[in-house]
């Protein structure tokens, strides 16, 4: 995450639902930042010697419409944080999970497979879904296993204030 507080928050919670109380690694970043990235897997790597899993979870979904006139400026948003920073998450990873036959998995929406509005969030989901599936094949025979959860609306902070709940 990009906030320390939540960072922290969500690493105390894990803590505390670990039957044996094992911490968990709270970092920092910014998954458009190739840096954080980088830093990220890093710290992840030193921390716990291995890599079983990496879960995509971050995303960003911003209204747009194709007459937009600032349409590549929420392109380029979107398409960093919810494909760019998955292909460059996975590629980072990949030798860690060909090690310990790891997986990987992608959040996705299922509005990826039935499309309403949000031109650019719904493009960066369906480019998800099929680079997930494209990287599922390269990556099988090493031993890799890549899926897609393609979920539906969730009850997020950014949802209750769009629908003002």
């Amino acid at each position: 995450g990009r906030r320390k507080d939540r960072v922290s928050a969500v690493a105390k919670q894990c803590a505390e639902a670990s039957p044996t109380g094992a911490k968990a690694l709270d970092v920092v970043a910014d998954v458009t930042n190739d840096n954080d990235c980088r830093r990220l897997v890093s710290d992840t790597i030193k921390t716990f010697k291995k890599l079983d899993i990496l879960v995509n979870n971050a995303g960003r979904g911003v209204g747009s419409s194709i007459r937009d006139g600032d349409i590549l400026d929420k392109y380029e948003l979107i398409m960093n944080t919810n494909l760019r920073s998955v292909v460059r998450l996975t590629h980072l990873c990949v030798e860690h999970l060909e090690k310990t036959k790891g997986n990987i998995v992608n959040m996705s929406s299922v509005m990826a497979i039935k499309p309403k509005g949000l031109f650019c969030y719904l493009m960066s989901m369906a480019a998800l879904d099929m680079s997930t599936k494209c990287v599922a094949l390269e990556l099988a025979p090493k031993g890799i296993r890549a899926n897609v959860v393609n979920l539906g609306p969730v009850n997020t902070e950014a949802m209750r204030v769009r629908l003002k709940i």
